[in-house]
């Protein structure tokens, strides 16, 4: 150890010695090559689609809470998160996953705007807005004027939150700026590549734009209750602007099918067989006669389709009598996260226009992406046609419903404004009987203890945390 120390000391007065000419190497040399403080932008971009997918269309996040809340997948063991015992480590995670995504997202923006790629600069904010809007979906009021500036000049590590309605507000203008960015002209003295990074749509900036106004029009529709004038007016501001035409379309994030780029349900399912088909879909599925039913779901072992009460007792609970997830949705390790369907989209026209022909379009669109048969479809439209009236809205919602399946945070959102399903409170919940299943999440226990002063204002009717206070938008 001796030896050691002395030669330390040669070479801290050797380097002394050498003076300033050599300090410049200093950070060079210091700077781990295998965590690079500035990463190009497609590894950026790669990075918070895939996070994307693993972090918020995982079984924690959708098959335990989300999907469970809007009654399409539950848990049949370890059932705590069905029942709203929630995980403070798992809350906390995701919070912190989101801002450490939407930092990445804005440095992929300063790298697009200093080469001045106004394209590039639109995909990182359509992404951006794309996630904004999932974490003000789950808990209201979060940090966003003041968020992201916990580095350099801009440090502020207690930011401010802001209301839903204007973080709202402010998605909109920023969708519709990124919408005008892709409509300008191809600068063939500065090209513009997203490259292999983009593992959404692999470089077409189209259906990018195609993407981001089906982001406006999905704010469009989730704000037409409590702002009527102003969905309507995005709606408007839609017409003759690129949106999503075919299957072709769909924003899914395909996986390669290796570790560690597995599809998440897949991966969950190598080790764990913790959830099934909740009731609420496999019985609105049998009641309708519906062709998607074998392929959302698996038979039981006595072949049957039977679903699992969400958050159910222990005692109901018998893993044999449950149907599994169908083989598209959980048994491909190169399957996919569905971000945004083209059925989606239409299902939204047709709400925007109370419109027979794209409520028929949608369920047409569902059913193609799903592997049925022309012939089929027609026979279905036939059995269940909605006739464009408000009173019988709810056949568009049901088959909006169903068309998401495995979108957990859209799904469970979109249950929240329409009341479809409503769904009881949990019979095994951990905080007694609400009423209904949940209407927000849990602010994550870090902002009480780290952010206390600027959280507190903005809890005001948060009962038992999941319920009280309901989303901006949520007026029914």
């Amino acid at each position: 150890m001796k030896k050691i120390s002395i030669l330390n000391i040669v070479l801290v007065l050797g380097f002394i010695l050498l003076g300033s000419s050599c300090t410049k190497d200093w950070e060079e040399m210091n700077t781990d090559p295998n965590s690079p403080t500035d990463a190009p932008y497609t590894n950026l971009l790669a990075h918070t689609l895939r996070m994307t997918g693993d972090q918020f269309f995982d079984d924690w996040q959708g098959m335990n809470n989300f999907l469970s809340y809007a009654g399409q997948v539950t848990k049949i063991q370890y059932i705590d998160e069905a029942r709203y015992k929630y995980r403070e480590s798992v809350v906390n995670d995701r919070w912190t996953d989101y801002y450490t995504l939407l930092n990445d997202l804005k440095k992929m923006k300063s790298k697009a705007v200093a080469a001045e790629r106004p394209k590039m600069e639109a995909v990182s904010e359509i992404y951006s807005c794309f996630l904004w809007l999932m974490a003000t979906d789950q808990w209201k009021d979060i940090p966003y004027t003041e968020a992201l500036q916990g580095d350099a000049e801009e440090e502020n590590l207690n930011p401010a939150y802001d209301s839903q309605e204007a973080i709202y507000a402010d998605l909109i203008t920023r969708l519709a700026d990124a919408n005008a960015k892709l409509n300008l002209p191809v600068n063939a003295a500065n090209p513009e590549d997203l490259g292999d990074g983009d593992v959404l749509f692999h470089g077409d900036f189209l259906k990018w734009q195609k993407f981001g106004n089906g982001l406006r029009l999905r704010i469009a529709m989730r704000i037409s209750d409590v702002d009527a004038a102003g969905s309507a007016a995005i709606v408007s501001a839609l017409e003759g602007q690129p949106m999503m035409e075919s299957n072709d379309d769909n924003a899914f994030v395909y996986w390669e099918g290796v570790a560690p780029n597995k599809e998440p349900w897949m991966e969950n399912s190598q080790d764990r067989d913790d959830h099934g088909v909740a009731k609420t879909l496999i019985d609105k599925l049998v009641e309708l006669g519906d062709p998607r039913l074998p392929v959302y779901a698996k038979v039981n072992a006595a072949g049957e389709y039977v679903g699992a009460v969400e958050g159910d007792t222990d005692d109901h609970m018998v893993p044999n009598d449950i149907s599994r997830i169908g083989a598209r949705f959980r048994d491909d390790a190169a399957g996919f996260t569905p971000l945004m369907r083209y059925s989606e989209v239409l299902f939204n026209l047709a709400e925007a226009n109370m419109s027979v022909d794209y409520y028929n379009a949608g369920v047409t669109a569902s059913m193609l992406e799903n592997g049925i048969e022309q012939d089929v479809i027609d026979q279905y439209l036939l059995d269940h046609p909605w006739d464009g009236t408000v009173a019988n809205i709810e056949t568009l919602y049901v088959q909006k419903w169903i068309a998401l399946f495995k979108q957990g945070q859209e799904v469970w959102a979109f249950s929240r404004r329409v009341d479809y399903p409503n769904l009881p409170c949990s019979v095994g919940s951990a905080y007694g009987d609400h009423g209904t299943q949940p209407v927000r999440y849990p602010y994550p226990t870090n902002e009480y203890n780290l952010n206390n002063a600027n959280l507190v204002p903005h809890m005001t009717g948060i009962d038992d945390h999941f319920w009280g206070q309901k989303m901006w938008w949520d007026v029914n």
